[in-house]
């Protein structure tokens, strides 16, 4: 993962109870403007319980968060905009899926964000060999104990972007039933799994929105052409499809 040139306004740091570090992006659909990031940054979560088909994912998630600070770029710092749960209604999710959609008032466009909408999920037949995670690591963050929002709108940096492949001459997963969860290698240098911390909810780019973050795992790649194995991580994800399922619960 390397710091983005420049930040290209696709997604924006988020702190969930003011604890939880993580990454939200912004998407449009029936007239309303949503906040989407994992639900896991928010809400309780067991993964073992979403429906992730015959690959099973092991985290758990037991904290209650409701407010969420929404960090949005004003110049060379940030504006924060906080929202709360308890005060929302029309809110998308799905006991399967660990993604949530949160209803805002807030206008992205006013900070240069433009909100993703459903024309550009990217259907899972189209999805390219390589993908961008861009969003806000753990390294984005300060590393201060005590949350302190004047000194996150100072010093939060600018996205990192992470490179991940989806090489058809590389397994490392089977398939899942769902249709809904991907996976995709990390086959960059090994990493500290803290630096992948602040990840959950970014946005995942091919040519369109491709998917969510939701964890990182490690697996065995086997290269089916020469059968060598590599310790990596792999990256999954939810589908950017699986927001057409939310919206239509």
């Amino acid at each position: 993962m390397i710091p983005a040139k420049t930040d290209p306004h696709v997604s924006c740091p988020i702190v969930c109870g003011e604890y939880m570090r993580a990454t939200g992006f912004f998407l449009t659909a029936t007239n309303q403007i949503y906040l989407v990031t994992a639900r896991h940054n928010l809400l309780p979560t067991n993964a073992a319980a979403l429906e992730t088909g015959d690959y099973p994912l092991t985290y758990q998630t037991n904290d209650f968060l409701p407010t969420i600070d929404i960090y949005l770029r004003d110049g060379p710092g940030f504006t924060v905009k906080r929202v709360d749960l308890l005060d929302k209604h029309g809110i998308l999710i799905d006991d399967r899926i660990d993604v949530l959609g949160i209803p805002i008032d807030i206008d992205p466009e006013e900070y240069g964000y433009l909100p993703w909408t459903l024309d550009d999920i990217e259907a899972p037949d189209a999805t390219p060999p390589t993908l961008d995670v861009i969003g806000f690591s753990g390294r984005s963050f300060p590393d201060d104990d005590v949350y302190d929002i004047d000194i996150y709108t100072q010093h939060v940096t600018g996205p990192y972007v992470l490179t991940v492949h989806d090489d058809e001459n590389t397994t490392a997963h089977t398939p899942t039933e769902t249709g809904f969860l991907a996976f995709a290698l990390d086959n960059g240098p090994e990493k500290h799994e803290s630096e992948y911390n602040g990840y959950s909810g970014s946005p995942i780019l091919g040519t369109g929105l491709t998917g969510i973050h939701c964890a990182n795992v490690p697996v065995t790649a086997v290269n089916t052409d020469t059968n060598n194995t590599t310790e990596t991580t792999a990256i999954a994800y939810w589908r950017a499809d699986a927001l057409n399922q939310l919206l239509r619960m």
